[in-house]
């Protein structure tokens, strides 16, 4: 029995319905915004090609980003693995980072969407399926367990709170009731958004 791969989970709740936290998943140029222009400079995705259009399963994309602490940069070519609308989106990531022994790893990204009162549940889980040439950090067994434990998912974190903040974003104007045309007896108090 093999041990187990390292894994962080991070789960948040979300004011949009499933199917509006699925769709911005989906749509993979979208990535850039929450993934990249939203995150802090240290890590987020600098580029990102895909094909228009909602993403399906064995849509293949691309991308490249920053790594905190290190000059390296990484390069992942990514296959959409589950398309399963509201429910869960998941990638695989064949990542490489550096040139000159270049560390080569496999995550599995995964999102699940559960339906709570007010909106959804989002759980991002990542998991590392594989690893090679490790960089240093990754390579020593505590520094290891604590990069997996804490900057992993305070990292991860980041970008799951700016995914659910843009899936709130562009849903409350169509979840958003609309203002009554019949005003009697009363003021009617409008705000611009």
């Amino acid at each position: 029995m093999g041990q187990a791969p390292p894994t962080a989970q991070i789960s948040l709740p979300c004011k949009a319905r499933p199917e509006a936290v699925y769709d911005v998943l989906a749509d993979l140029r979208t990535h850039l915004e929450w993934g990249g222009a939203r995150q802090s400079a240290d890590f987020r995705l600098l580029s990102l090609a895909a094909s228009r259009g909602p993403a399906t399963v064995g849509t293949a994309f691309s991308s490249t980003g920053t790594i905190p602490m290190s000059s390296r940069r990484w390069e992942d070519h990514s296959t959409v693995t589950v398309a399963d609308r509201a429910r869960a989106f998941e990638f695989t990531t064949e990542a490489k980072a550096g040139e000159r022994q270049a560390m080569i790893a496999r995550y599995r990204h995964r999102y699940e969407i559960t339906p709570e009162a007010g909106g959804s549940r989002v759980t991002y889980t990542l998991t590392q399926l594989t690893i090679a040439n490790p960089m240093l950090r990754m390579a020593l067994p505590g520094v290891r367990q604590l990069t997996w434990r804490m900057a992993i998912p305070m990292l991860a974190s980041r970008g799951l709170r700016n995914l659910v903040a843009l899936a709130e974003e562009r849903a409350a104007p169509a979840e958003a009731p609309l203002p009554s045309a019949n005003v009697t007896g009363g003021h009617m108090h409008t705000e611009e958004i």
